[in-house]
């Protein structure tokens, strides 16, 4: 019997970083361009979020979570008047049910103000500009611009590179739908779709897929777009979102490829072991990343804004602790401290294995389970 799953991974949402260690040999092709001032920007970032107007990005896509699911069917089961009206319409007093559809649908909200789309813009470019002077890679981007209307469709990534869409908000919404009858093959029936919305606080977003055939052959698929907003409860994390959703960007090629290699050499049972490769190659690639970020964002900081970065970046580094993807973060700060930005660059493309032993050490054996294809396909 042939099986075929598909895992989805949502990678890099917030910038949560320690407080930067400033070192004297720090030294890039374009620190003597000094950026504009963005403190107007920061004026813009302290604005009470708006959620709406809502838009859809992309297509809703076919999944089905259980958790929400469950929420759904409590939430039915207490809402006795719903249960009642519905059976008045059947007229009758017992019911039947089975779940249609479930999809879920990302939504966001562009950003409408002039001033602060420009800005924010102005900035992220700047921003990836100092990055790519340090890291001396070529820019992945063939576009960073402010979104507006629907985007129907995001096609796969590229040779022309990724497009960096700039927001105000973003939501994800997950949508069930419920038929109610008295028999299965019964053409009047009562539909009812409940909606779970949620504004997660996740300001920054860069998917990638991996598809696992049925020889067990796996391939990864990058998008061809990041998100990126403009708004956040730490106004710290909206400035570090263009510098940290990059380097993943230009780090993922090499972090898939040591991901591929690994799944292929353990072959891994189940999907739940796949998962367990893959998160811990996330929270590697999490730990170059905010070492890089911790480096660089304390001088990028003080001439953007000046003397304000010290304070947000202490209110950004209470909030770290609480995510598991930086597990290794503090590792990472301390072996980027001690390679510095250009060598721990160079060692993680030269094989993210090497980098993974100095902040990790060897790979742990996978947890034992049931077959593959036992296992529950994530979609």
């Amino acid at each position: 019997m042939t099986h075929a799953f598909k895992l989805v991974i949502l990678l890099l949402i917030m910038g949560i970083f320690g407080m930067p260690v400033f070192k004297d040999n720090l030294q890039a092709n374009n620190t003597s361009t000094r950026p504009p001032d963005y403190r107007r920007l920061l004026e813009y970032i302290a604005i009470q979020d708006l959620q709406a107007p809502l838009v859809a990005f992309g297509e809703a896509e076919a999944q089905f979570d259980r958790q929400l699911n469950r929420e759904n069917i409590d939430f039915l089961n207490s809402n006795k008047g719903l249960l009642a009206d519905i059976q008045t319409r059947l007229n009758n007093d017992s019911l039947n049910w089975r779940l249609g559809t479930s999809f879920k649908q990302l939504l966001v909200v562009p950003e409408n103000r002039r001033e602060y789309a420009l800005l924010f813009e102005q900035y992220c470019q700047a921003a990836i500009d100092y990055l790519l002077g340090w890291v001396q890679m070529p820019n992945p981007f063939q576009a960073v611009t402010t979104f507006q209307g629907t985007l129907l469709k995001p096609s796969s990534q590229t040779e022309s590179g990724i497009t960096a869409y700039l927001v105000h908000n973003i939501a994800n919404e997950y949508i069930e739908e419920y038929h109610f009858f008295e028999e299965a093959d019964d053409p009047q029936q009562v539909r009812i779709k409940l909606r779970n919305r949620e504004f997660d606080g996740n300001i920054g977003a860069y998917s990638s897929r991996l598809k696992i055939g049925a020889s067990r052959r796996f391939e990864f698929i990058r998008e061809s777009y990041t998100l990126w907003q403009n708004s956040a409860d730490i106004p710290f994390n909206v400035f570090i979102v263009p510098i940290e959703e990059t380097l993943h960007v230009l780090l993922r090629p090499f972090t898939e490829t040591a991901m591929q290699l690994q799944l292929t050499q353990a072959a891994p049972g189940t999907l739940n072991q796949v998962q367990e490769v893959i998160d811990q190659w996330m929270a590697v690639e999490e730990a170059i990343v905010g070492g890089v970020v911790q480096q660089l964002m304390p001088d990028w900081m003080n001439r953007c804004i000046g003397d304000r970065a010290e304070d947000l970046l202490a209110e950004a580094m209470a909030a770290r602790d609480a995510h598991a993807q930086y597990i290794y973060l503090d590792k990472g700060i301390d072996v980027v401290d001690q390679l510095g930005v250009a060598a721990a660059m160079a060692l993680y493309r030269q094989g993210p294995e090497k980098f993974r032993q100095l902040v990790v050490g060897q790979a742990p054996p996978l947890a034992q389970a049931d077959e593959l294809s036992s296992g529950l396909p994530i979609n």
